[in-house]
């Protein structure tokens, strides 16, 4: 059988559940010469992190089977056809998939008047020098643009140095340690049902995941990791130390930079490998968990809830 058909139902609603069903997909079976069809027939409504796994597994599906993904059954509804469109989902993955049906007459936002609502995806390079100079550009803009973006839901700004702070880490983490581009999408809404505001950093590379990284790093500067190191949780754990970042990881500031916001007030996922790393909202605990599935390079989202 050359077809594959993957129904991804209504995993893209939850993040934890679009996970389980990520790391379900028998890779085994996507080889070369196959070509996989993703039906959308079943979906009604896409949050950023799981968009962001999508085009990740779009373009690694591409990269194996070296045939054009296609894409079935997409509702035109504004939750996910509109939306998948106005984030650039479809500028980022042209490439690497094809669209079945016709979507002439659906009726797209308006992107001078809605640019305050959504900051569309973004693609992180992974040559140093490029990409550090486009994570400058991102923040000078997200910086020049913050009052149209936030002010559109809230006054509150004490947190904006702290909010930039984590973003410019975990950006630059993917030109610096991934060996691979990455991407960026950031979203910000209200939920008129519960009355709260809420913020969504996403990003996700393809790399060589933080355990390897880790690993040539330590290699690269003549030292030695932890002997307690086995699985990616180990290795997840020990880049979000204090004694991780003093190995170059750097991602222990997140974390620091999360409890000083107000760990009530926010969430953290990251998956590696086969890895998971979970700080729920109203806690400051954060749990590891090894997976008997892999996830192919690094996938981060941070929430924060109530007002930036």
């Amino acid at each position: 059988m050359k077809e594959i058909i993957i129904d991804i139902g209504d995993s893209t609603r939850n993040e934890l559940r679009w996970l389980a069903f990520y790391r379900s997909l028998e890779s085994k079976s996507i080889k070369k010469g196959k070509q996989v069809i993703i039906d959308f027939e079943n979906v009604t409504f896409i949050i950023p992190f799981c968009l962001l796994g999508l085009l990740a597994f779009i373009k690694s599906t591409f990269e194996i089977t070296q045939k054009k993904v296609k894409l079935i059954n997409i509702s035109s509804d504004k939750t996910i056809y509109q939306y998948m469109e106005r984030v650039d989902f479809f500028k980022y993955t042209k490439k690497y998939c094809t669209i079945i049906g016709d979507y002439t007459d659906v009726k797209l936002w308006e992107r001078d008047n809605e640019a305050k609502k959504v900051h569309g995806i973004i693609e992180v390079e992974k040559d140093p020098n490029k990409s550090a100079k486009k994570v400058a550009l991102i923040i000078d803009d997200l910086q020049n643009r913050y009052k149209h973006i936030l002010d559109f839901f809230s006054t509150n700004h004490k947190n904006a140095n702290i909010f930039f702070t984590i973003l410019s880490e975990i950006t630059a983490n993917i030109p610096d340690h991934s060996n691979s581009n990455g991407y960026l999408l950031i979203q910000r809404w209200e939920s008129q049902a519960k009355g709260k505001i809420f913020t969504s950093l996403s990003i996700i590379d393809t790399g060589i995941g933080i355990r390897r990284s880790l690993q040539k790093q330590i290699k690269t500067r003549n030292r030695k990791l932890p002997k307690n190191l086995d699985g990616d949780s180990d290795f997840l754990r020990y880049a979000f130390s204090e004694e991780g970042t003093r190995s170059g990881a750097g991602l222990h500031s997140v974390v620091r930079s999360l409890h000083e916001w107000n760990a009530n007030d926010t969430a953290l996922l990251v998956l590696s490998g086969s890895g998971i790393m979970y700080k729920p909202q109203g806690s400051c605990d954060i749990t590891f968990i090894e997976e008997e599935h892999y996830f192919q390079g690094t996938h981060a989202t941070i929430w924060f809830y109530g007002d930036i």
